[in-house]
Protein backbone atom coordinates (compact mmCIF):
# COMPACT_ATOMS: atom_id res chain seq x y z
CA UNK A 1 0.00 0.00 0.00
CA UNK A 2 2.35 2.52 0.80
CA UNK A 3 4.40 1.56 -2.28
CA UNK A 4 1.23 2.15 -4.70
CA UNK A 5 0.27 5.14 -3.33
CA UNK A 6 3.95 7.05 -3.31
CA UNK A 7 3.73 5.76 -6.93
CA UNK A 8 0.39 7.63 -7.54
CA UNK A 9 1.68 10.26 -5.14
CA UNK A 10 4.63 10.47 -8.08
CA UNK A 11 2.67 10.33 -11.27
CA UNK A 12 0.05 12.46 -9.67
CA UNK A 13 3.02 14.97 -9.53
CA UNK A 14 4.24 14.38 -12.67
CA UNK A 15 1.34 14.57 -14.21
CA UNK A 16 0.73 18.09 -11.99
CA UNK A 17 4.17 19.06 -13.65
CA UNK A 18 2.99 18.78 -17.37
CA UNK A 19 -0.39 20.06 -16.44
CA UNK A 20 0.27 22.95 -14.69
CA UNK A 21 3.96 23.78 -15.27
CA UNK A 22 4.63 22.86 -19.10
CA UNK A 23 1.66 23.95 -20.53
CA UNK A 24 1.98 27.25 -18.46
CA UNK A 25 5.57 27.70 -19.16
CA UNK A 26 4.29 27.34 -22.93
CA UNK A 27 1.76 29.84 -22.61
CA UNK A 28 3.67 32.20 -21.19
CA UNK A 29 6.30 32.03 -23.63
CA UNK A 30 3.88 32.34 -26.63
CA UNK A 31 2.15 35.26 -24.85
CA UNK A 32 2.91 38.91 -25.54
CA UNK A 33 2.02 40.43 -22.34
CA UNK A 34 2.83 44.26 -23.91
CA UNK A 35 0.98 42.77 -26.69
CA UNK A 36 -2.25 42.41 -24.85
CA UNK A 37 -1.88 45.95 -22.51
CA UNK A 38 -1.49 47.43 -25.95
CA UNK A 39 -4.46 45.65 -27.75
CA UNK A 40 -6.71 46.96 -24.23
CA UNK A 41 -5.68 50.47 -24.76
CA UNK A 42 -6.02 50.67 -28.36
CA UNK A 43 -9.41 48.49 -28.33
CA UNK A 44 -11.98 51.55 -27.01
CA UNK A 45 -10.05 53.87 -29.56
CA UNK A 46 -10.60 51.66 -32.20
CA UNK A 47 -14.20 51.52 -31.59
CA UNK A 48 -14.79 54.83 -30.90
CA UNK A 49 -12.82 55.52 -34.87
CA UNK A 50 -15.16 52.99 -36.13
CA UNK A 51 -18.18 54.95 -34.71
CA UNK A 52 -16.71 58.77 -35.90
CA UNK A 53 -18.59 58.49 -39.28
CA UNK A 54 -22.15 57.85 -37.41
CA UNK A 55 -21.13 60.12 -35.28
CA UNK A 56 -20.80 62.97 -37.94
CA UNK A 57 -23.85 62.29 -39.76
CA UNK A 58 -26.36 64.67 -39.75
CA UNK A 59 -29.97 64.06 -40.03
CA UNK A 60 -31.50 64.57 -43.74
CA UNK A 61 -33.34 68.67 -42.39
CA UNK A 62 -32.65 70.25 -45.41
CA UNK A 63 -28.77 70.22 -45.09
CA UNK A 64 -26.66 69.27 -48.26
CA UNK A 65 -23.42 68.11 -48.13
CA UNK A 66 -21.10 70.07 -50.50
CA UNK A 67 -17.12 68.87 -49.09
CA UNK A 68 -15.61 66.79 -46.86
CA UNK A 69 -11.82 67.45 -45.57
CA UNK A 70 -9.42 67.08 -42.69
CA UNK A 71 -12.12 65.41 -40.55
CA UNK A 72 -14.68 68.08 -41.53
CA UNK A 73 -17.65 67.84 -43.20
CA UNK A 74 -19.53 70.82 -44.71
CA UNK A 75 -23.09 71.29 -45.41
CA UNK A 76 -25.63 74.45 -46.74
CA UNK A 77 -28.93 75.02 -46.58
CA UNK A 78 -31.27 77.48 -48.39
CA UNK A 79 -32.74 79.64 -46.12
CA UNK A 80 -34.58 82.45 -47.90
CA UNK A 81 -32.63 83.93 -49.82
CA UNK A 82 -29.31 83.31 -48.22
CA UNK A 83 -26.98 80.41 -47.66
CA UNK A 84 -26.40 78.77 -44.15
CA UNK A 85 -23.28 76.58 -43.65
CA UNK A 86 -22.58 74.08 -40.93
CA UNK A 87 -19.05 72.23 -40.10
CA UNK A 88 -19.16 69.11 -38.03
CA UNK A 89 -15.71 67.54 -36.83
CA UNK A 90 -14.57 65.80 -33.85
CA UNK A 91 -11.80 67.51 -31.62
CA UNK A 92 -9.78 66.80 -28.90
CA UNK A 93 -10.31 68.35 -25.44
CA UNK A 94 -12.89 69.32 -23.55
CA UNK A 95 -16.01 71.90 -23.71
CA UNK A 96 -14.19 74.24 -21.23
CA UNK A 97 -11.40 74.91 -23.25
CA UNK A 98 -13.17 75.36 -26.44
CA UNK A 99 -15.29 78.18 -25.24
CA UNK A 100 -12.51 79.76 -23.63
CA UNK A 101 -10.84 79.89 -26.97
CA UNK A 102 -13.89 81.22 -28.78
CA UNK A 103 -13.75 83.83 -26.24
CA UNK A 104 -10.21 84.87 -25.58
CA UNK A 105 -9.90 88.19 -27.71
CA UNK A 106 -5.67 88.03 -27.04
CA UNK A 107 -5.32 85.41 -29.34
CA UNK A 108 -8.57 85.40 -32.17
CA UNK A 109 -5.90 86.20 -34.75
CA UNK A 110 -3.90 82.85 -34.00
CA UNK A 111 -7.16 81.34 -35.45
CA UNK A 112 -9.61 83.53 -37.02
CA UNK A 113 -8.63 84.42 -40.49
CA UNK A 114 -7.44 88.19 -41.96
CA UNK A 115 -9.06 89.25 -38.53
CA UNK A 116 -7.24 93.00 -38.23
CA UNK A 117 -9.18 94.10 -34.74
CA UNK A 118 -10.96 92.05 -32.04
CA UNK A 119 -11.96 93.14 -28.49
CA UNK A 120 -14.56 92.94 -25.94
CA UNK A 121 -17.17 95.71 -25.85
CA UNK A 122 -18.99 94.75 -22.56
CA UNK A 123 -19.25 91.86 -20.37
CA UNK A 124 -22.52 91.06 -19.29
CA UNK A 125 -22.59 87.93 -17.28
CA UNK A 126 -19.82 85.32 -16.95
CA UNK A 127 -22.17 83.64 -20.40
CA UNK A 128 -22.94 86.51 -21.99
CA UNK A 129 -20.86 89.56 -23.57
CA UNK A 130 -20.48 92.16 -26.48
CA UNK A 131 -17.78 91.37 -28.97
CA UNK A 132 -16.06 94.20 -32.07
CA UNK A 133 -14.22 92.29 -34.97
CA UNK A 134 -12.97 93.85 -37.97
CA UNK A 135 -12.02 91.45 -40.68
CA UNK A 136 -9.70 92.90 -43.56
CA UNK A 137 -11.10 91.99 -46.92
CA UNK A 138 -9.25 91.40 -50.00
CA UNK A 139 -8.94 94.35 -52.96
CA UNK A 140 -11.16 95.61 -54.06
CA UNK A 141 -13.77 94.94 -51.21
CA UNK A 142 -13.96 97.01 -48.11
CA UNK A 143 -13.46 95.69 -44.72
CA UNK A 144 -16.16 94.28 -42.30
CA UNK A 145 -16.97 94.99 -39.32
CA UNK A 146 -18.94 93.39 -36.78
CA UNK A 147 -20.84 94.15 -33.31
CA UNK A 148 -21.98 90.96 -31.98
CA UNK A 149 -23.34 88.79 -28.84
CA UNK A 150 -22.39 85.47 -27.59
CA UNK A 151 -24.20 84.22 -25.00
CA UNK A 152 -23.52 80.08 -23.44
CA UNK A 153 -26.14 78.10 -22.53
CA UNK A 154 -26.28 74.20 -21.49
CA UNK A 155 -28.81 72.56 -23.34
CA UNK A 156 -31.68 69.70 -22.36
CA UNK A 157 -29.37 67.60 -23.43
CA UNK A 158 -25.92 68.15 -21.57
CA UNK A 159 -25.28 69.81 -24.56
CA UNK A 160 -23.32 73.28 -24.44
CA UNK A 161 -24.39 75.99 -27.12
CA UNK A 162 -22.83 79.05 -27.83
CA UNK A 163 -24.78 81.54 -29.75
CA UNK A 164 -24.15 84.96 -31.47
CA UNK A 165 -25.93 87.42 -33.37
CA UNK A 166 -25.58 90.91 -34.15
CA UNK A 167 -26.69 93.88 -31.58
CA UNK A 168 -26.50 97.38 -31.49
CA UNK A 169 -23.99 98.86 -28.41
CA UNK A 170 -23.63 102.18 -27.76
CA UNK A 171 -20.03 101.50 -27.38
CA UNK A 172 -19.28 100.18 -30.70
CA UNK A 173 -16.82 101.93 -33.12
CA UNK A 174 -17.78 103.87 -36.31
CA UNK A 175 -17.35 101.17 -38.95
CA UNK A 176 -14.25 100.78 -40.50
CA UNK A 177 -15.91 100.49 -44.26
CA UNK A 178 -18.96 97.80 -44.27
CA UNK A 179 -20.76 96.90 -41.03
CA UNK A 180 -21.30 92.98 -41.76
CA UNK A 181 -24.74 90.80 -39.81
CA UNK A 182 -23.93 88.05 -38.13
CA UNK A 183 -27.66 86.55 -38.38
CA UNK A 184 -26.49 83.71 -36.11
CA UNK A 185 -23.33 81.65 -35.83
CA UNK A 186 -23.60 78.67 -33.59
CA UNK A 187 -21.12 75.92 -32.14
CA UNK A 188 -23.02 72.94 -30.44
CA UNK A 189 -20.59 70.99 -28.27
CA UNK A 190 -21.40 67.59 -27.59
CA UNK A 191 -18.86 65.43 -24.65
CA UNK A 192 -17.86 62.16 -26.23
CA UNK A 193 -15.48 59.19 -24.58
CA UNK A 194 -12.13 59.51 -24.57
CA UNK A 195 -11.47 62.99 -23.80
CA UNK A 196 -13.35 64.70 -27.27
CA UNK A 197 -16.26 66.02 -28.74
CA UNK A 198 -17.77 66.64 -31.53
CA UNK A 199 -18.58 70.46 -32.19
CA UNK A 200 -21.76 71.32 -34.93
CA UNK A 201 -20.55 74.84 -36.37
CA UNK A 202 -23.77 77.14 -38.00
CA UNK A 203 -23.28 80.39 -39.54
CA UNK A 204 -25.75 82.58 -41.60
CA UNK A 205 -24.71 86.23 -42.42
CA UNK A 206 -25.07 89.35 -44.89
CA UNK A 207 -21.46 90.33 -45.25
CA UNK A 208 -22.90 93.35 -46.35
CA UNK A 209 -22.20 95.89 -49.97
CA UNK A 210 -22.21 94.10 -53.46
CA UNK A 211 -20.05 91.13 -53.09
CA UNK A 212 -21.90 88.48 -55.35
CA UNK A 213 -23.71 85.76 -53.78
CA UNK A 214 -21.87 82.99 -55.40
CA UNK A 215 -18.31 84.76 -54.60
CA UNK A 216 -19.56 84.62 -51.18
CA UNK A 217 -21.35 80.85 -51.16
CA UNK A 218 -17.79 80.18 -52.80
CA UNK A 219 -15.65 81.41 -49.92
CA UNK A 220 -18.31 79.94 -47.28
CA UNK A 221 -17.75 76.60 -48.07
CA UNK A 222 -14.01 76.29 -47.03
CA UNK A 223 -14.47 78.57 -44.30
CA UNK A 224 -15.65 75.41 -41.43
CA UNK A 225 -12.76 73.95 -42.39
CA UNK A 226 -9.96 76.38 -41.88
CA UNK A 227 -11.97 77.78 -38.72
CA UNK A 228 -11.64 73.73 -37.16
CA UNK A 229 -7.60 73.75 -38.22
CA UNK A 230 -7.38 76.81 -36.22
CA UNK A 231 -9.44 75.60 -33.32
CA UNK A 232 -7.47 72.46 -33.57
CA UNK A 233 -3.86 74.33 -33.22
CA UNK A 234 -5.43 76.26 -30.16
CA UNK A 235 -6.97 73.28 -28.39
CA UNK A 236 -3.21 72.17 -28.10
CA UNK A 237 -2.14 75.27 -27.26
CA UNK A 238 -1.05 75.49 -23.32
CA UNK A 239 -1.61 78.78 -22.71
CA UNK A 240 -5.45 78.90 -23.20
CA UNK A 241 -7.52 78.95 -20.39
CA UNK A 242 -10.70 77.01 -19.28
CA UNK A 243 -14.00 78.78 -19.28
CA UNK A 244 -16.64 78.45 -16.91
CA UNK A 245 -19.36 76.46 -18.12
CA UNK A 246 -23.41 77.29 -17.01
CA UNK A 247 -25.06 74.39 -15.04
Amino acid sequence: MPAIHECFRSGWQRTSERIHRKPLADFLGKFNVKRLIRMIRIFPLFLFTFWIPQILAEPDDGWNKVKEKDGVIVYEKEIGDRTAFRGVTILEGNPEKLVGILHNTERWRHWIDDLDEGRELERKTSFRAIYYQVIDSPFPASNRDLVFESVVTREADSSILVLMRSVEHSEAPKTVGVRATLLYTSYKIEPLPENRMKVVFENLSDPGGRLPNFLVNWASRSYPISLFQGLRREMSESSQKKAPLPE
